[in-house]
């Protein structure tokens, strides 16, 4: 099943704006209608009609995360009613402490985890959170992709507005490609190979 993780953002009321993202390396996340939350751009561009799917959002607990997780429901059953998608369970919220200790880091990892099964396709939005939040998301997917079974990771996008222009200019990026190169990297360390750079170099020159 096609699973799409995403942190809810944390800015105050008033604050979360929509936009209506410009695709940047991938013309599937191209989108007309404008959202607060750029993983709504992978489901837009990799789900089919009819095709059940689910949303897996971690959530600070407190008033911002819980008013913004609510407006995130709202803009995923827009998109679903237009696009004809079917996302039965909605947002399905990790709920976390507004705290940066290690400890709960790794309780978000394994919480997340315990949401991916073999023959997942996953994505995932690098955008909100803070920097261990986010890199725990991260980890989370990669440790599915490496354990489970026929499972894949088909797009990590990050949002960016660029508000030096007016009006801002909102962007959202295939990612992707770093994960596929941490990946890359990790390989060639369990394999010893000599001059790991050279051989890297080879493969982005592709």
């Amino acid at each position: 099943m096609k699973k799409f993780f995403t942190v809810v953002p944390l800015q105050g009321e008033g604050q979360l704006k929509s936009y209506q993202y410009g695709a940047v390396g991938n013309t599937r996340l191209q989108m007309e209608e404008a959202t607060c939350f750029p993983i709504l751009t992978a489901v837009n561009g990799y789900v089919e009609p009819g095709e059940s799917f689910r949303v897996i959002a971690v959530m600070t607990d407190n008033e911002d995360g819980r008013r913004n997780a609510a407006v995130f429901q709202t803009q995923l059953d827009q998109l679903c009613a237009v696009r004809g998608f079917c996302c039965p369970k909605g947002v399905e919220q990790i709920s976390v402490e507004t705290d940066e200790r290690v400890a709960v880091h790794v309780a978000t990892f394994q919480k997340l985890i315990d949401f991916v099964e073999d023959d997942d396709e996953l994505f995932a939005c690098m955008t909100y959170g803070t920097k261990p939040l986010s890199t725990a998301v991260m980890m989370a997917v990669q440790y599915a992709y490496r354990v489970k079974k026929n499972t894949s990771i088909s797009c990590i996008v990050y949002g960016l507005v660029d508000r030096s222009v007016q009006p801002p200019r909102a962007s959202v990026y295939d990612m992707t490609a770093l994960i596929q190169l941490d990946e890359i990297v990790r390989v060639l360390a369990d394999r010893g190979v000599k001059n790991p750079k050279e051989t890297i170099d080879r493969i982005l020159a592709l």
